[in-house]
């Protein structure tokens, strides 16, 4: 089975966590068989704008192609501006650099997002004669198609054509169902997670990543903007002034500078780091915070639960579907009071909050196992090959 990724985005050296979900996802696909090109298109960096803006310059340092564990990737540039999603062009600037592969013989095309991967997959369904799936995965779903008339239009168009539509949670499910007579299927984010039972030396990791054995260590890790909360969650760890306590950011984003020591509590800003990273932090940490204002299925917390990591988090999009009472500290508001508050009530009882760790521990190895998440895609790929129609999640089993 020949299979062809689109993303708006993918991991490579300089930005090593970017979209890695579509990268475990299309490595689990071809440990079973299925042989996997990702096409990842970025934006073109004409001379000397490269020292304009960091995010130019990261660009300008993406190699064209690439292979990830024998997976081949295609990140060829095309020429981009300001806006270009809401006024509907990327698809079409995408689908020009895609002459290379109009001789492949792809069975089926996996676009992630609705716009404008959705869109170009909608226009390769049409040209090749092959299946479609697109994936949802958050603000794709939630937000944009809300902010945007025309957005809108791509988006219906989407759950109207495409083959078979995947909502990574429950939440986006319900939130698309009412726009489209056709089924939405949840089918989660996976992770390659490892044995229950491989528990690392906590305080070694701790020595090795220079964190202080004797500290109570908050671990966030995300994109630092406004719609992510870490602006009241500095607040909080301002008001809170805490010389036992450090908190360490892994992340980028225009929020940054907000993320300064006080007096006694230290704060620590990582920026971008690669994926073996993160999940050292996480197993060296006590505690992970998401104050996020909008979420889809946000793969920091199942990363975070397959870790063993209690969690404290909003209740936004698809969170709810992880923390609860039982599994975590969910934030009823988004508020350095009731951050402060849901800290408080984790570091005074560490054996509930251990327990709902253990909780969401093993949700997570029940249902956001990458391994078992591919299999049922490789089967929902086989029906749509086949002609025959995925009507429900039972069709995967």
């Amino acid at each position: 089975m020949r299979l062809l990724f689109l993303s708006p985005d993918f991991p490579s050296e300089v930005n090593p966590s970017a979209c890695i979900f579509v990268q475990t996802q299309a490595l689990e696909l071809q440990r079973l068989g299925a042989q996997v090109d990702v096409y990842a298109p970025i934006p073109m960096v004409l001379p000397g704008m490269a020292r304009l803006k960091p995010a130019w310059q990261a660009y300008a340092q993406i190699p064209t192609h690439y292979q990830v564990e024998g997976l081949k990737v295609a990140r060829p540039r095309y020429p981009a501006f300001p806006g270009e999603n809401f006024w509907g062009w990327p698809h079409h600037l995408k689908a020009l650099r895609l002459r290379p592969y109009q001789g492949r013989n792809y069975d089926l095309i996996h676009a992630h997002f609705a716009h404008p991967e959705g869109t170009l997959g909608l226009w390769l369904q049409r040209r090749w004669k092959k299946p479609l799936v697109i994936t949802l995965h958050g603000d794709d779903a939630n937000t944009y198609p809300y902010q945007s008339p025309r957005y809108m239009r791509y988006f219906k168009r989407a759950l109207a054509q495409a083959d078979l539509i995947l909502a990574v949670s429950e939440a986006i499910r319900r939130q698309t169902q009412p726009l489209t007579s056709r089924p939405v299927i949840t089918h989660r984010v996976g992770l390659k997670l490892p044995p229950r039972h491989l528990r690392p030396d906590k305080q070694a990791l701790r020595a090795e990543l220079g964190l202080p054995p004797d500290k109570f260590v908050l671990l966030f890790v995300g994109t630092l903007w406004k719609y992510k909360g870490v602006g009241e969650l500095a607040q909080a760890l301002h008001q809170l002034d805490d010389e036992t306590l450090l908190a360490v950011f892994i992340g980028e984003g225009p929020l940054r500078g907000q993320m300064v020591s006080t007096s006694r509590t230290a704060i620590r800003c990582l920026g971008q780091q690669p994926n073996p990273v993160v999940r050292a932090h996480m197993a060296a940490a006590d505690a992970l915070i998401l104050p996020s204002y909008r979420e889809g299925l946000p793969t920091v917390v199942v990363e975070a639960g397959a870790a063993g990591l209690p969690v404290i988090a909003s209740t936004q999009g698809g969170i709810p579907e992880l923390i609860s009472q039982e599994t975590g500290f969910p934030l009823e508001e988004i508020s350095p009071e009731a951050i402060l508050q849901a800290l408080a009530q984790l570091r005074s009882n560490p054996t509930q909050a251990q327990e709902r760790a253990e909780r969401l521990q093993a949700h997570v190895y029940q249902h956001y196992d990458a391994s078992q998440n591919a299999r049922t895609l490789l089967s929902y790929y086989q029906r749509l090959i086949e002609g025959q129609p995925v009507t429900s999640a039972r069709d995967g089993v």
